[in-house]
């Protein structure tokens, strides 16, 4: 064994005694092996005097082992933290690199384009917007209080119109008046339901985010729009509805084409008994 391979000379003798005579017994069992495997007589052989002998000497020497424990571990715990700490200042090291690294990425004002020299690249030195996100003119532009009045106008033609053409069904059909809770044309379950969604439309505008729209608010919306439209899906345009109806003067066929239309009417009816 060189000196400089494992250089044990600041541990403890005991230690180093022990690691010669385990290497030797390893050395010696290689040998041993070798011969037997080659069929070789080992019988009087020195090898297996040697073999014996270090077996007998690490036998003798489990009193010393279990006598010198506890300064061996206290050893051996006190050179793992000096390894421990070697690393960490290692490691500290390390970082020090990369934040050094880092300071290679800092902005570099130089490298910027000035605008004087975009506007006489130019040449006109007129401004021009960046093509980034639509202009909008002030002009076009409403404020937030023209937007909800023109929305509620919009709202309220539309009941204005649903409520006509519920109405001139049922006088076509003779249907008796549909007595209901109700303000208007809408229920008041509709009424408090649109009241919810202006104030949720209002926030959103103030916030500038989109809320999302839940599960069970989808289901009560479809809930609503089905106890609440029954016949007036029917009715969306005022055209489509009375053009088949049976006028005087008209033909047999334009007859026909209301009947047809009468029984779509009349399963529409059916399905609305059944929600």
């Amino acid at each position: 064994m060189n000196a400089n391979d494992f250089p044990t000379a600041d541990g403890i003798s005991y230690l180093e005694a022990k690691h010669l005579l385990l290497l030797n017994y390893c050395q010696s069992l290689v040998y041993y092996t070798l011969r037997k495997a080659k069929g070789l007589s080992i019988e009087k052989h020195p090898v297996v005097r040697s073999l014996i002998e270090i077996r007998l000497f690490l036998e003798k020497i489990r009193p010393i082992d279990k006598k010198m424990e506890y300064q061996i571990q206290k050893l051996t715990r006190d050179s793992g933290r000096a390894v421990e700490q070697l690393n960490l200042k290692e490691n500290e090291s390390e970082a020090t690199e990369k934040s050094e690294d880092l300071l290679r990425y800092h902005p570099k004002p130089e490298m910027l384009v000035s605008r004087y020299d975009m506007m006489a690249e130019d040449g006109s030195g007129a401004y021009r917007p960046p093509k980034i996100a639509p202009t909008i003119m002030e002009e076009d532009k409403m404020s937030k209080q023209e937007r909800n009045a023109l929305r509620r106008e919009k709202e309220t033609q539309r009941r204005a119109k649903e409520g006509y053409m519920k109405d001139l069904v049922d006088d076509m059909e003779g249907r008796p008046e549909e007595v209901r809770e109700n303000v208007g044309n809408e229920s008041r379950e509709f009424i408090r339901y649109q009241q919810q969604w202006e104030e949720r439309a209002r926030r959103e505008e103030e916030l500038f985010v989109r809320a999302p729209i839940t599960k069970m608010e989808k289901k009560k919306e479809k809930h609503l729009k089905k106890s609440r439209d029954g016949l007036l899906a029917l009715t969306d345009g005022f055209f489509d509805e009375i053009k088949t109806l049976p006028l005087e003067g008209d033909t047999v066929d334009q007859t026909k084409s209301f009947n047809n239309d009468s029984g779509a009417i009349g399963k529409l009816k059916k399905r609305k008994r059944r929600y």
